[in-house]
């Protein structure tokens, strides 16, 4: 499809311009095999289509996918010092290994310049990309990317909620959430296991233990440390719970409809 034909179809009035259309999307940020299962097994018997970006192999991962239960994207780190190799391209092989189906991306702290989008798209065949993150706007609709990627913001992302210091009541955000437009949520399975409360509150978690530590939590160990108060975990609940009473999609569903 041209970028003439691209165009026509993202101005196409779809269901996101008259409702809320949500879907649910995790970074899982290296996350351990306990942790990936609590999470996912409670995501996915809410049915929530969820995509998953991933950072590394996950048997976990790879089961809940061959059921059918999640889709996959890639989360590449493109930092210096990456664990997924030296340069753009050797990061972007290395993620593709852990998701060869992907057809979408998000790099891992939204990093973004032109070389890696036209490399993902150009080269490798990507066609979207979530990478722009907001704070509950409304009224988000796809954006054509200068690359030719099909660009779909971000609605709700936990470690933005956390970083603004941002009540945990979902009421006070209710007419952002029912407002019409797609509502991606983010959320980061080691801050839902731990229901994290406050940035500094995980902070004192990761300062604590080693990155291999860290990278293999047991269930025990994430259990003991979880917040017994209000934090993302709860509010991540309410969520599912307003998103069940409206639709719902994936968001390989969102970009086969978007190009339909």
């Amino acid at each position: 499809m041209n970028t003439v034909e691209l165009l026509d179809k993202i101005a196409q009035k779809r269901i996101w311009h008259k409702e809320p259309v949500f879907c649910f999307t995790s970074d899982i940020d290296w996350a351990s095999e306990p942790v990936l299962e609590e999470f996912l097994s409670t995501l996915c018997k809410n049915d929530l289509k969820l995509t998953t970006f991933v950072t590394h192999a996950s048997p976990t991962v790879q089961k809940y996918k061959d059921a059918g239960l999640i889709d996959r994207g890639i989360h590449p780190n493109f930092l210096s010092n990456s664990s997924h190799g030296d340069g753009f391209r050797a990061v972007a092989e290395t993620c593709i290994q852990f998701a060869p189906e992907a057809i979408g991306f998000r790099c891992h702290r939204l990093f973004d310049v032109t070389d890696i989008t036209h490399l993902l798209h150009d080269v490798f065949g990507f066609k979207y990309v979530s990478n722009l993150g907001t704070i509950m706007q409304p009224g988000i609709t796809p954006i054509l990317h200068e690359s030719g990627l099909v660009h779909f913001p971000i609605f709700f992302e936990d470690g933005t909620h956390l970083f603004n210091k941002l009540p945990f009541d979902l009421s006070q955000y209710m007419d952002r959430f029912l407002s019409p437009g797609i509502k991606i949520i983010i959320v980061h399975p080691m801050n839902f296991v731990i229901n994290t409360p406050e940035i500094k509150y995980m902070r004192n978690i990761k300062d604590t233990l080693s990155r291999e530590e860290y990278n293999q939590m047991s269930k025990d160990q994430f259990m003991e440390l979880s917040y017994k108060g209000i934090g993302i975990r709860s509010m991540v609940e309410d969520i599912i719970s307003l998103a069940k009473k409206h639709t719902i999609m994936s968001l390989n569903e969102i970009y086969q409809l978007t190009i339909s």
